[in-house]
Protein backbone atom coordinates (compact mmCIF):
# COMPACT_ATOMS: atom_id res chain seq x y z
CA UNK A 1 0.00 0.00 0.00
CA UNK A 2 1.22 3.51 -0.78
CA UNK A 3 2.25 5.03 2.57
CA UNK A 4 1.50 8.63 1.49
CA UNK A 5 -2.24 8.24 1.40
CA UNK A 6 -3.60 11.59 2.53
CA UNK A 7 -2.09 14.95 1.76
CA UNK A 8 -2.74 17.57 4.42
CA UNK A 9 -2.28 21.28 4.15
CA UNK A 10 -2.92 22.81 7.52
CA UNK A 11 -3.48 26.53 7.74
CA UNK A 12 -3.48 27.71 11.32
CA UNK A 13 -4.96 31.13 11.73
CA UNK A 14 -5.10 32.17 15.36
CA UNK A 15 -6.70 35.56 15.53
CA UNK A 16 -9.29 37.32 17.57
CA UNK A 17 -12.73 37.31 15.99
CA UNK A 18 -14.46 40.67 15.79
CA UNK A 19 -17.44 39.59 17.88
CA UNK A 20 -15.59 37.24 20.24
CA UNK A 21 -12.48 39.06 21.53
CA UNK A 22 -11.83 36.42 24.17
CA UNK A 23 -11.41 33.67 21.55
CA UNK A 24 -8.67 32.60 19.20
CA UNK A 25 -9.56 31.09 15.84
CA UNK A 26 -7.80 28.12 14.30
CA UNK A 27 -8.47 26.89 10.78
CA UNK A 28 -7.37 23.50 9.48
CA UNK A 29 -7.74 22.71 5.79
CA UNK A 30 -6.79 19.50 4.07
CA UNK A 31 -7.68 17.21 1.19
CA UNK A 32 -8.73 13.59 1.74
CA UNK A 33 -7.34 11.38 -1.02
CA UNK A 34 -8.95 8.11 -1.98
CA UNK A 35 -7.01 4.92 -1.26
CA UNK A 36 -7.19 2.45 -4.12
CA UNK A 37 -7.78 -1.18 -3.18
CA UNK A 38 -8.66 -0.50 0.46
CA UNK A 39 -11.77 0.22 2.50
CA UNK A 40 -10.40 3.02 4.67
CA UNK A 41 -12.23 4.35 7.71
CA UNK A 42 -10.74 7.86 7.62
CA UNK A 43 -11.46 8.42 11.31
CA UNK A 44 -9.83 11.69 12.36
CA UNK A 45 -8.83 13.31 15.64
CA UNK A 46 -7.28 16.78 15.96
CA UNK A 47 -5.89 18.03 19.26
CA UNK A 48 -3.49 20.47 20.91
CA UNK A 49 -0.64 19.78 23.33
CA UNK A 50 1.82 21.97 25.16
CA UNK A 51 5.37 21.81 23.81
CA UNK A 52 6.34 19.46 26.67
CA UNK A 53 3.76 16.90 25.43
CA UNK A 54 1.01 17.65 27.96
CA UNK A 55 -2.44 17.15 26.39
CA UNK A 56 -4.48 20.38 26.23
CA UNK A 57 -7.67 19.96 24.20
CA UNK A 58 -9.36 17.91 21.50
CA UNK A 59 -10.62 20.17 18.72
CA UNK A 60 -12.23 17.64 16.37
CA UNK A 61 -13.18 13.96 16.38
CA UNK A 62 -15.00 11.99 13.69
CA UNK A 63 -18.47 10.84 14.72
CA UNK A 64 -17.79 7.09 14.88
CA UNK A 65 -14.48 7.57 16.69
CA UNK A 66 -15.96 9.85 19.37
CA UNK A 67 -19.00 7.75 20.21
CA UNK A 68 -17.34 4.36 20.62
CA UNK A 69 -14.74 3.82 17.92
CA UNK A 70 -12.11 4.96 20.42
CA UNK A 71 -12.59 1.55 22.06
CA UNK A 72 -11.48 -0.28 18.90
CA UNK A 73 -7.81 -1.20 19.23
CA UNK A 74 -5.60 0.38 16.57
CA UNK A 75 -7.93 3.27 15.67
CA UNK A 76 -6.13 6.59 16.34
CA UNK A 77 -4.28 5.07 19.31
CA UNK A 78 -2.11 8.12 20.06
CA UNK A 79 -5.13 10.41 20.45
CA UNK A 80 -7.06 7.79 22.42
CA UNK A 81 -4.15 7.47 24.87
CA UNK A 82 -3.44 11.22 25.16
CA UNK A 83 -7.05 12.38 25.49
CA UNK A 84 -8.29 9.59 27.78
CA UNK A 85 -11.48 9.91 25.75
CA UNK A 86 -13.28 7.21 27.71
CA UNK A 87 -13.47 9.69 30.60
CA UNK A 88 -14.76 12.60 28.48
CA UNK A 89 -18.08 14.16 29.47
CA UNK A 90 -21.02 13.92 27.07
CA UNK A 91 -20.90 17.71 26.74
CA UNK A 92 -17.27 17.57 25.59
CA UNK A 93 -17.96 14.73 23.17
CA UNK A 94 -20.89 16.60 21.62
CA UNK A 95 -18.87 19.84 21.37
CA UNK A 96 -16.06 18.43 19.21
CA UNK A 97 -17.75 15.67 17.22
CA UNK A 98 -18.49 16.15 13.54
CA UNK A 99 -19.08 13.96 10.51
CA UNK A 100 -16.15 12.01 9.07
CA UNK A 101 -14.69 13.95 6.11
CA UNK A 102 -15.80 12.65 2.71
CA UNK A 103 -13.28 10.85 0.50
CA UNK A 104 -12.00 13.16 -2.22
CA UNK A 105 -13.12 16.27 -0.39
CA UNK A 106 -11.37 19.47 0.54
CA UNK A 107 -12.05 19.92 4.23
CA UNK A 108 -11.99 23.21 6.12
CA UNK A 109 -12.48 23.07 9.89
CA UNK A 110 -12.65 26.28 11.90
CA UNK A 111 -12.50 26.45 15.67
CA UNK A 112 -13.16 29.36 18.03
CA UNK A 113 -11.16 28.55 21.13
CA UNK A 114 -11.77 30.44 24.38
CA UNK A 115 -8.59 31.90 25.89
CA UNK A 116 -9.75 30.40 29.19
CA UNK A 117 -9.22 26.93 27.67
CA UNK A 118 -6.13 27.66 25.56
CA UNK A 119 -4.26 30.74 26.80
CA UNK A 120 -1.67 32.56 24.73
CA UNK A 121 1.45 30.49 24.16
CA UNK A 122 3.16 27.95 21.94
CA UNK A 123 1.49 24.63 21.21
CA UNK A 124 1.77 21.58 19.00
CA UNK A 125 -1.21 20.49 16.97
CA UNK A 126 -1.71 16.85 16.00
CA UNK A 127 -3.91 15.28 13.36
CA UNK A 128 -4.23 11.51 13.56
CA UNK A 129 -6.06 9.70 10.78
CA UNK A 130 -6.98 6.03 10.87
CA UNK A 131 -6.76 4.64 7.37
CA UNK A 132 -7.33 0.90 7.60
CA UNK A 133 -6.77 -1.93 10.09
CA UNK A 134 -3.80 -0.92 12.29
CA UNK A 135 -2.54 1.74 9.88
CA UNK A 136 -2.71 5.37 11.05
CA UNK A 137 -1.08 8.59 9.85
CA UNK A 138 0.04 11.30 12.29
CA UNK A 139 0.71 14.91 11.27
CA UNK A 140 1.93 17.61 13.64
CA UNK A 141 3.32 21.10 13.76
CA UNK A 142 3.88 24.04 16.05
CA UNK A 143 1.66 27.05 16.48
CA UNK A 144 1.78 30.20 18.57
CA UNK A 145 -1.43 31.71 19.87
CA UNK A 146 -1.07 35.34 20.88
CA UNK A 147 -3.00 38.57 21.30
CA UNK A 148 -3.51 40.45 18.07
CA UNK A 149 -3.32 37.18 16.18
CA UNK A 150 -0.89 35.93 13.64
CA UNK A 151 -1.15 33.89 10.52
CA UNK A 152 0.96 30.86 9.85
CA UNK A 153 0.85 27.89 7.55
CA UNK A 154 2.19 24.49 8.45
Amino acid sequence: MNKKIIILIIALLPAFGCSLPENSRLEFSFHVNEVEGAMPSYQVAIWLEKLDGEYVKTLFVSDYLSYGGFNVEGVCPIWVNKSQWGKATQEMVDAVTQATPDIGSNVILEFDIPKSEVPNGEYKYFIEIHITEDYNELYSGNIEIKDGGNESIS
